[in-house]
């Protein structure tokens, strides 16, 4: 009898890296995140518990692709302990989270967030009835925060009258009269020129930035990380692994931003741990930059030389 998946080696190897991709890596700005979010929260109940209207905020988490901002932004919300989450067959829904889709428009944002809320459209309605409604349905939930990620979508590519569209609703959501609702927007640092070019929606705001990671920066504590990751995925490692060199190789391979870099280590043991070995090492490394970019070694970070040459934007390009 053929052996069950669930019992076979791979599926204990999926298991394994599925479990040390959930754990989750709290650095500087996710603090910063954090104790921020954290007054808002604390504001916000304080002024409902007195019967105070109180105009919301917005908190905006900026970095690049693959900086790891999507992760910070559904850590803080989803697993924050003293948030009512949307769950069917409750009224209460604290925080609502949804991704803001590219290309995109207020009137597609207002129909997600409106089914997000359980309350999804019969017909077709026009963007200002339909944000009328979000409005009145987030009062009825008692919802305190909307997320947006990847926020960027409403403002790129857009005309100046759209733009001023998208500011004005975002603002009449923090100060509406009967329910204000605090934003937390999470996006590429395009989101910066959305905010940035409203007085009233940058003085509403707080902004963290999630900064590039290098060795010179962030080198220790990378180091530390990766042999945690190893000894947890039951390694042990050769050819200088957690060495400045390789490190410096990692960061690059990563584009210097803190959620890649991460998730380069974990493809790394991933490798290890399919090919059956006991013993990381860099050609793992480089099997996994392959298998993601399918480049030739010249261009292959941690097989190179001159590694700090290649781009590695443009990697799956080679």
């Amino acid at each position: 009898m053929m052996n069950s998946p669930k019992y076979s080696p791979e599926y204990h190897v999926d298991r394994l890296i599925a479990e040390l991709r959930a754990k989750f890596v709290h650095h500087e700005a996710f603090e910063d995140l954090q104790v921020q979010f954290e007054r808002h929260l604390r504001k916000r109940r304080a002024a409902l518990s007195l019967g105070q209207e109180m105009e919301a905020r917005c908190l905006a988490i900026l970095g690049a692709s693959g900086s790891g901002k999507t992760t910070a932004a559904d850590r803080l919300l989803r697993d924050h302990p003293d948030i009512k989450q949307p769950r069917e067959g409750e009224d209460v829904a604290e925080v609502v989270r949804l991704q803001v889709p590219s290309p995109t428009t207020l009137k597609i944002v207002g129909s997600t967030m409106l089914a997000a809320l359980g309350y999804p459209l019969v017909r077709d309605q026009s963007a200002n009835v339909i944000w009328d409604k979000v409005r009145e349905f987030l009062q009825l939930r008692q919802t305190l925060f909307v997320h947006l990620d990847e926020a960027q979508h409403l403002y790129t590519n857009k005309g100046t009258s759209a733009r001023n569209d998208v500011g004005n609703t975002l603002k009449i959501l923090m100060n509406n009269k009967t329910w204000p609702v605090g934003l937390v927007l999470s996006g590429t640092p395009d989101l910066a020129a959305m905010i940035e070019s409203d007085v009233q929606l940058l003085r509403r705001s707080d902004i963290i930035r999630l900064k590039p990671v290098t060795w010179t920066s962030h080198g220790d504590e990378f180091g530390d990380l990766f042999i945690g990751f190893v000894q947890k995925a039951g390694l042990t490692s050769k050819d200088g692994l957690g060495q400045p060199d390789f490190l410096e190789r990692l960061f690059h391979a990563g584009g210097n931003e803190f959620g890649t870099t991460l998730e380069i280590i974990l493809c790394g043991i991933e490798e290890a741990l399919y090919s059956d070995d006991t013993i990381l090492n860099r050609a793992h490394y480089a099997e996994a930059i392959r298998r993601r970019a399918g480049c030739i070694p010249a261009f292959n970070p941690f097989i190179a030389d001159d590694f700090l040459a290649i781009d590695v934007r443009r990697l799956g390009e080679l």
